[in-house]
């Protein structure tokens, strides 16, 4: 089990690891190919010394003769020309193949054969000394396809290191989304309670005042005043349940839900509504109800905004399908807002997004029509996403297109 205390302490405790375990991947590949070396030198002895002898004769050297054959250079000399050589060509091989690109490696490869000759003809014409080229071949060449396999085996732990940072930095963020979005939530609680404290408690407290004074001395007028207080505090609780579950999305459709957010944000606005559908609620069955209703949140939020700050006379909204993706678009007159200096820091627009986020939604604000006002765009994609009987989205798209069509006419109020 791995603590990670850091993402960059743990990144850098796995670089300096991993550079230590491929030290030792590089010396037992050397090693490795030096053995392997040597052993095609043995099994193939004959081969290996008439590949020599032409070698020397090519470069104007004289073959090994009788007489040359009898005069044995010291052991250790001997032992060093054989054994360095090889393991020196191993050891360049393998740092090529493992640490350069594809074309670098393959010039640097030549080289390398190049000096296995130059060294062959070298050795026996300073110190009368025999080489090994079927050695050093095999050397260079298995060398450079063992750092190879090593860089491929870097890469891929590199990959795999990148992809587990990113999946713990997308973790570490859905958490934070979470517990932003459980202290939002305890929030709105708090404002949920504070609203029935303050509107439907008190009117409830008023009735029963009225109702005690109406016991005591029956009166017409208290009467009609406790029917209007009970009649507010009904509205009031069909306000509060309104907002937290709204009975137009459940019984109407997300498209009927925008319409009538907007037209209630109208009402407390001030503002003109122009609404625009292009879609029927089947071509957004594909979506759940968990999908539509955090939708619905960012357009009302969206209207919220307006409400507060834009002071706009005319709201435009518009549901749409483009391609795969519903578009949903909100655009005010107001006093704008310059997407460039939007703050992602602001508390509103973090949630925002982070909703969106939840359902694979995108948003984005910019200016409206004109540089003017605001312009707030609501995209999801329905590709690949199945309805609750199981149909493919495929076809609700292809039929909510058809349905585009110019003479299909089109859902276009004013309020």
């Amino acid at each position: 089990m791995i603590k990670v205390c850091s993402g960059s302490g743990w990144l850098a405790m796995s670089q300096a690891g991993a550079q230590k375990n491929y030290r030792w991947q590089a010396s037992f590949v050397v090693a490795f190919v030096s053995l392997l070396s040597w052993l095609v030198v043995s099994q193939a002895a004959g081969l290996d010394r008439e590949t020599f002898e032409r070698l020397v004769e090519v470069f104007g050297s004289h073959p090994i003769g009788r007489e040359q054959a009898g005069a044995e250079p010291a052991l250790l000399l001997k032992g060093f020309f054989q054994l360095v050589p090889i393991l020196v060509f191993a050891a360049a091989a393998t740092w090529s193949g493992f640490r350069l690109s594809v074309v670098p490696r393959l010039l640097v490869l030549v080289q390398l054969f190049v000096l296995t000759l130059l060294s062959v003809v070298g050795f026996w014409q300073l110190f009368k000394v025999p080489g090994h080229p079927l050695g050093y071949f095999t050397a260079v060449f298995v060398g450079t396809l063992g750092g190879y396999s090593l860089r491929r085996l870097e890469l891929q732990r590199r990959k795999q290191e990148s992809q587990f940072y990113e999946l713990f930095l997308r973790n570490k963020e859905l958490q934070e989304t979470k517990l932003q979005l459980v202290k939002q939530d305890e929030i709105e609680r708090r404002m949920l309670a504070a609203d029935l404290h303050d509107q439907v408690l008190n009117d409830l407290k008023a009735v029963r005042h009225k109702l005690d004074s109406y016991l005591v001395t029956p009166d017409a007028a208290v009467a009609d005043s406790i029917k209007s207080l009970l009649n507010q505090a009904m509205d009031e609780i069909r306000e509060v349940m309104d907002s937290l579950c709204p009975s137009a999305l459940e019984h109407l459709g997300l498209v009927a839900a925008l319409e009538d957010c907007l037209r209630r944000g109208s009402e407390r606005g001030g503002f003109k509504v122009r609404f625009k559908s292009k879609l029927q609620n089947e071509a957004l069955d594909v979506l759940t109800m968990v999908e539509k209703s955090l939708l619905y949140r960012l357009v009302q939020e969206s209207v919220t905004n307006i409400c507060k700050h834009a002071g706009a006379s005319i709201v435009r909204a518009a549901v749409d399908m483009d391609g795969e993706h519903v578009s949903i678009k909100v655009t005010d007159n107001g006093r704008g807002i310059d997407p460039a200096k939007l703050r992602e820091d602001s508390r509103g627009v973090r949630y925002m997004r982070q909703r969106a986020d939840l359902i694979g939604a995108t948003i984005a604000w910019r200016s409206g029509e004109d540089g003017k006002g605001t312009t707030v765009e609501i995209r999801i994609s329905l590709a690949g996403r199945k309805d609750a009987e199981g149909s493919s989205s495929r076809g609700r798209i292809s039929a909510a297109s058809a349905r585009n069509a110019p003479d299909s006419g089109e859902n276009s109020r004013s309020t």
